[in-house]
């Protein structure tokens, strides 16, 4: 089962796909919800496992995710649709974009995940991790693995590693679709090169950077934000 909120009857129909952090669903995007609604009809999702969404079934990665928001948009008989990420929402509709779903009419990637290349600290950390026992890691600490991770658990945990390990960066070229990027200058998560970098791999795209925001773009600059998704929706 998928929670959602449907918001707004304005023309055009905008999809917003969260984050992935501990606590984090639709309603951790409320005020821009809102903000979008005024013009918009809004359709913001919970992906399973997330807020008052079921757990999935198995592991999923991000074509899972894909496909689980595919069938639900179907069901929602939405037509045509403008499709917005934040983080890993923006994975997610990358893998969307990509997928021949030709009922996309524009793309919006906020601080979006998907670049993923680790260097060789990160890499022993990750075998470190692997190697290490659960108890002596909660002795040690947080260096062994992201915090994301180390709030997880079961089947969500499972996933969360099949997410990070894909890179989507040979993903990027295939984006045909009307693309805007939107990044917070100061994002520790997701860095600026990671957006300049997509910027340059998806043809005609736009980057925007918004000089004094961090990876809570959506959370806390939200008026930013909603002008430069208005002014490009259009």
């Amino acid at each position: 089962m998928i929670d959602y909120l449907d918001k707004g009857k304005g023309g055009e129909v905008v999809v917003w796909l969260h984050g992935w952090a501990k606590g984090y669903s639709k309603e951790k995007y409320q005020e821009l919800i809102d903000k979008l609604s005024e013009k918009y009809r809004v359709i913001a999702l919970d992906f399973p496992g997330f807020g008052g969404s079921s757990l999935p079934p198995r592991p999923w990665g991000v074509d899972d995710y894909a496909e689980s928001v595919a069938i639900f948009l179907k069901k929602m008989r939405v037509k045509e649709y403008v499709l917005a990420g934040h983080s890993f929402g923006g994975r997610v509709a990358i893998k969307m974009a990509v997928n021949k779903n030709n009922k996309i009419k524009k793309i919006i990637l906020v601080d979006s995940a998907g670049i993923e290349r680790k260097g060789m600290v990160v890499k022993l950390r990750l075998v470190l991790a692997k190697l290490v026992p659960e108890k002596l890691k909660a002795v040690i600490g947080g260096n062994l693995g992201a915090k994301d991770y180390r709030e997880t658990t079961g089947v969500m945990r499972e996933s969360m590693k099949l997410v990070v390990e894909e890179n989507l960066e040979k993903y990027l070229p295939k984006i045909k679709t009307s693309t805007l990027l939107v990044w917070g200058k100061n994002d520790g998560l997701t860095p600026l090169w990671q957006g300049k970098l997509m910027n340059r791999l998806i043809e005609g795209s736009k980057l925007v950077i918004i000089p004094d925001a961090n990876h809570r773009l959506p959370l806390d600059w939200v008026a930013r934000l909603a002008k430069e998704m208005v002014e490009f929706i259009g």
